[in-house]
């Protein structure tokens, strides 16, 4: 297999980086999340840090494959407030996300690595579901 290049690699262990943080921000979410509401979204927020979980496993393993360093960093997590505003900072998050991902699938793209974009078409998809899902939650 070629060696994906330092723009690839940095690209996918950016993404790595917010996954990580999504990870833990969800399961904060999960945790700390008070209030009527909170019963409604709760098992959302754990679900979807799982889902970011595989996320950040699948980037890893691609990153490590490539002959890259998987990264360990992140930025801190944006906790507290209500529910709604952790809402808010999930959806920020993902449409973050989805900027990310379009553009690491257009790298991916240039480069034929066909496996790394059809990973990342799939994260993709994932994370769009996750931003629909808190529009419907937030009534937008």
């Amino acid at each position: 297999m070629a060696k994906a290049s330092e723009q690839l690699i940095a690209g996918l262990n950016q993404a790595l980086s917010e996954e990580l943080t999504a990870l833990f921000q969800y399961l904060w979410h999960h945790i700390q999340g008070r209030g009527i509401e909170s019963a409604a979204v709760s098992e959302i927020f754990k679900a979807t840090s799982m889902s970011e979980m595989d996320h950040a496993y699948k980037l890893a393993e691609r990153i490590d494959l490539l002959g890259g360093a998987p990264t360990m960093s992140m930025v801190p997590p944006k906790t507290g407030g209500d529910v709604r505003q952790m809402i808010q900072d999930d959806l920020a998050a993902e449409y973050g996300a989805i900027e990310t991902y379009k553009r690491l699938i257009e790298l991916a793209d240039d480069e034929d690595d066909d496996v790394t974009e059809q990973m990342l078409i799939g994260i993709l998809k994932d994370e769009q579901e996750h931003a629909n899902q808190w529009e419907t939650v937030l009534g937008q």
